[in-house]
């Protein structure tokens, strides 16, 4: 009879001396399940120990010569070739495989590419492992988040998770990225067959690159603010760049910075800088809105006072053009008459400017034609009138 040795796995006392007594406790418990578990195994290894011992060396087993004549009437050769057939029939069918709308599938016959884009439907290829087909969903939009600090992985196979992003800019200040990536399968061959590492981590690795690449060439105020969208285009047009160097078969959708922040130790600062550009910008606005409003009236202004200066030259050019035609015409009229032209007019004129001149100074008395007049009174500044004759006055 076989026996079952059960290992006792209790910790030695040794290595508990520096536990505390809930960690001993636990581990006590622990230990007696699994001596529990291993007795129960230990005693059913044994019972059928015991019977097949029994079935196979004791010849008067009712049990083995029930199933002997049990079995005793079939032909132990066609059911082997019937369980070979139905096996081989199986294996055969192994190779259908289907196809789903979105799908692209890549058949492989004796590990070369047989068929590089079959369709969306139900398709055969040889069974494994002479053939294997590879299904690559063209459609679907896969997304990766880059810069999050993660402790739980992003992928099984990624240990690491996303990790974080932090370059230096132009003017060599720090950033930190959290970008997000959607991309999807363009050549599903290149995209199965042409990198040894797994797509999204290749994913990730561009963008990476491509971020430190064109941050390094940017000052943070461009950055953060300023030319934010130029450099999402320029980020995945530099990213697709890449990508299409190392043959991956992946085609970028988009490129999003989730944030794009300087590091914690100096946000505040940064922040107050930002809300001084802020208060700048708004200033200038204001001063601008003032301008637009001021300028107008301005403008309106001027025009109204140079339309009322050239009205007023103009009436004075009017006025000079009618004195110079009212001159040319007494002057055309001067020219008629023979008598006063020459030095008689200019000698005429000279008498009743001197005339004027002299007038204005002289008292002027007037008395009648043949009348008397007192000089005293006149001295005194009265005027006396005599009795005019008939001849009037003179």
């Amino acid at each position: 009879m076989l026996e079952v040795v059960v290992i006792n796995n209790e910790i030695p006392e040794s290595e508990k001396t520096n536990e505390s007594p809930d960690k001993k406790q636990n581990k006590n418990h622990e230990t007696r399940f699994r001596q529990s578990i291993g007795m129960s195994i230990g005693k059913l290894i044994n019972r059928f120990c015991v019977f097949l011992k029994s079935f196979l060396l004791d010849e008067d087993n009712s049990a083995r010569r029930d199933l002997h004549e049990a079995f005793n009437h079939i032909n132990t050769r066609k059911v082997l070739w019937g369980f070979v057939g139905l096996a081989g029939t199986l294996y055969m069918l192994s190779g259908v495989y289907t196809v789903q709308p979105g799908e692209i599938a890549v058949v492989r016959t004796l590990g070369k590419i047989s068929n590089a884009a079959v369709v969306e439907g139900l398709h055969y290829r040889l069974p494994w492992p002479m053939g294997k087909e590879d299904v690559v969903n063209i459609t679907e939009v896969r997304r990766e988040t880059i810069g999050l600090e993660r402790e739980e992985p992003d992928h099984p196979d990624h240990p690491d998770g996303p990790g974080k992003i932090q370059v230096l800019s132009g003017d060599t200040n720090i950033v930190d990225y959290v970008v997000v990536v959607q991309y999807k399968v363009k050549d599903p061959v290149t995209y199965l067959f042409n990198t040894n590492i797994a797509q999204y981590q290749l994913v990730r690795d561009s963008i990476r690159a491509s971020v430190t690449k064109l941050s390094a060439s940017i000052p943070v105020d461009d950055i953060l603010v300023a030319k934010r969208q130029a450099m999402l285009e320029a980020l995945k047009s530099d990213m697709q760049g890449l990508l299409e160097t190392y043959k991956s078969g992946i085609q970028v959708v988009s490129v999003n910075f989730q944030k794009a922040y300087p590091p914690d130790d100096v946000a505040d600062a940064f922040q107050d800088v930002q809300s001084a550009k802020e208060d700048k910008e708004k200033a200038i606005n204001q001063a601008l809105g003032y301008q637009n409003s001021v300028l107008p009236e301005a403008r309106g202004q001027a025009s109204r006072i140079k339309a009322e200066a050239d009205a007023y030259a103009q009436a004075v050019v009017d006025s000079a053009r009618g004195s110079a035609s009212s001159f040319e015409g007494l002057l055309a009229q001067y020219r008629k008459d023979n008598r006063i032209y020459g030095e008689d007019v200019t000698r005429f004129r000279l008498y009743l400017e001197t005339m004027e001149r002299i007038m204005k100074r002289v008292k002027t008395y007037v008395v009648e034609k043949g009348g008397k007049a007192d000089l005293r009174m006149l001295d005194a500044g009265s005027a006396i009138q005599a009795s005019p004759p008939a001849g009037g006055l003179r």
